[in-house]
């Protein structure tokens, strides 16, 4: 009996420290809604775009993402290799909970050997896309099926399929 009540007693110093630092690091990856909010609003310029293995920045790129009052605007542009490839779109965004959520009414795209001989396409229509917020460590994390896009600091990253492929900086 009396090793029977040792070996619970060292089992609870071990699981009871365990389960804290779990209960711990779940709690930490909340996100309250002023914080999101703080985080996400605002312009950001996109710094670089990565393609085929290379990284292009300015003059070759250029571009920005803003949120803010509910609205959703995004324009970038690459050249790079004899191509040429722009996006231009506006829309709204949503926060609610753990979600975020946007859309745009309007998207332009263009693209081709160069600026002047892209084919532009328009589309219009909002149709929201829904994303899960958490926290891993500084970094938040705003998630969907391959759609991942972190925020750190002053970095935004969009990552769709979970491979970086624009890097903006928020303007103060």
């Amino acid at each position: 009996m009396r090793w029977i009540g040792i070996r619970r007693l060292c089992a609870a110093a071990v699981l009871v420290p365990l389960v804290g630092a779990g209960y711990h690091l779940h709690a930490a990856s909340q996100v309250d809604e002023d914080e999101l909010r703080a985080t996400l609003e605002g312009s950001w310029v996109l710094e670089e775009w990565h393609q085929d293995g290379k990284v292009l920045r300015p003059p070759a790129i250029g571009g920005r993402w803003t949120l803010y009052d509910g609205i959703v605007m995004a324009n970038v542009y690459r050249t790079s290799d004899g191509s040429y490839e722009s996006f231009s779109a506006y829309g709204r965004y949503e926060l609610e909970g753990m979600t975020w959520s946007y859309g745009y009414e309007r998207v332009q795209t263009a693209g081709g050997p160069s600026a002047e001989e892209a084919t532009v396409t328009v589309r219009s229509g909002l149709q929201m896309q829904a994303f899960a917020v958490h926290r891993e460590g500084d970094v938040l994390i705003l998630e969907r099926p391959n759609d991942r896009r972190e925020y750190e600091g002053p970095v935004f990253r969009f990552m769709p399929g979970g491979t970086l492929l624009r890097q903006y900086r928020k303007t103060e």
